[in-house]
């Protein structure tokens, strides 16, 4: 059953969504403000996103911006502001995946819905070719093979896999796995990474896909 994140703070709207989808076999998680709904966001999979620009907390653009920071499934916005500029700034400046503008058609919201889900099926292998995700299982394919990752390992090696040939500090790789201050030492990171790339060798002993950058983090390499 996949999970769709309801961030709305008019009731009976978000009410009207979640009952189409639950219907669909959708399971739905409803938030009437920003910060709930990325707190749940970093603490549970999620398979899509309906987000509403005017939150009570935060501009829902600035709720698009910190998912992107990490995250890449699939964001529909849903809001009265029509201007074209907005619509510009969520799509191409923020990277919304659709722009369904109020009043509302609940049915047609699904339909958006159901589109974007089938698109992300259609293109589960993201990265690397050699790599595949299904983020709803928690799985990593390596060469046609499934790695058997930690929670974490998960976590760092699935956000390196979609963000390929750039360097990740071990900060923010630290902020992948946790989603706020966490007494750690930023060092555990190495040791995953070390974990990470023992699988790897296991399905093929030259692979080589992660790169260190001493004193700053890693990265994967296509």
């Amino acid at each position: 059953m996949q999970t769709i994140l309801i961030v709305e703070d008019d009731k009976t709207i978000a009410e009207s969504i979640a009952f189409i989808l639950e219907q669909d076999s959708f399971n739905c998680k409803w938030f009437d403000n920003g910060q709930d709904a990325l707190e749940y966001l970093n603490n549970n999979e999620v398979d899509l996103i309906l987000l509403d620009v005017g939150l009570p907390d935060m501009s829902g653009f600035d709720v698009l911006r910190k998912v992107r920071e990490k995250y890449s499934l699939p964001v529909i916005i849903i809001s009265a502001r029509d201007d074209e500029s907005d619509q510009v700034l969520g799509l191409e400046g923020l990277g919304a995946n659709a722009y369904v503008t109020k009043p509302l058609s609940p049915r047609l919201v699904v339909a958006h819905v159901r589109a974007q889900l089938r698109t992300g099926k259609a293109n589960t292998t993201s990265g690397s070719s050699k790599f595949g995700i299904n983020h709803a299982m928690q799985r990593v394919v390596f060469n046609e093979i499934e790695l058997t990752l930690t929670p974490a390992e998960f976590k760092i090696l699935s956000h390196l896999v979609k963000n390929p040939n750039r360097v990740h500090s071990r900060e923010f790789l630290m902020s992948i796995i946790w989603d706020r201050p966490h007494g750690s030492d930023i060092k555990t990171i190495n040791t995953h990474i070390k974990s990470i790339r023992k699988r790897l060798h296991e399905v093929d002993e030259n692979s080589d896909f992660i790169e260190t950058h001493r004193g700053i983090g890693y990265s994967l390499i296509e």
